[in-house]
């Protein structure tokens, strides 16, 4: 079991991506970008083949990127969330929709930026956090240092 440490990252959820930097005085480490989007699926990127859709910069990054190949997601995004924010299966985090207080992921799970920033990494998220809006379930309260996320589910 992990300690609860805030990790270093920056993570744009919902088409905004994840990006961990440098602790200062630290020895470089490599930087991490975690892109997730809502409501895209596989076939809707060029990299993937789509001959209409055209996306170039995420092609380019995804050439120089590790890419999760075998990652199973929800039919919504805030199961989905919280299975990749924790490795999970979303139901053992409580988060098994969107609405009515089911998008409210356990306080005590371990995070991926808790994970990061045991290792010395700055985290931040930006764009959808959408597993809780309150504390403890706070993006900030779950170890991300800078949060800038959407509140509930949509832009609303």
């Amino acid at each position: 079991m992990f300690t609860r440490t805030c990790l270093a990252v920056a993570l744009m959820l919902t088409g905004a991506p994840l990006v961990l930097g440098q602790t200062p005085g630290k020895k470089k480490k490599p930087n991490v970008i975690l892109i997730m989007t809502d409501d895209q699926g596989h076939g809707d990127l060029g990299f993937h083949g789509n001959p209409i859709i055209k996306t170039p910069n995420l092609d380019k990054f995804a050439k120089q990127a590790v890419r999760m190949k075998n990652f199973h997601v929800s039919p919504v995004c805030s199961p989905t969330r919280a299975s990749l924010m924790t490795g999970r299966y979303n139901y053992r985090t409580g988060v098994v929709d969107t609405f009515q207080g089911r998008a409210m992921m356990h306080a005590d799970e371990t995070t991926l930026a808790e994970l990061l920033r045991a290792i010395g990494y700055r985290t931040g998220i930006f764009g959808k956090w959408h597993l809780g809006d309150n504390y403890p379930l706070r993006a900030i309260d779950q170890c991300f240092m800078e949060s800038l996320v959407l509140k509930g589910g949509g832009i609303g």
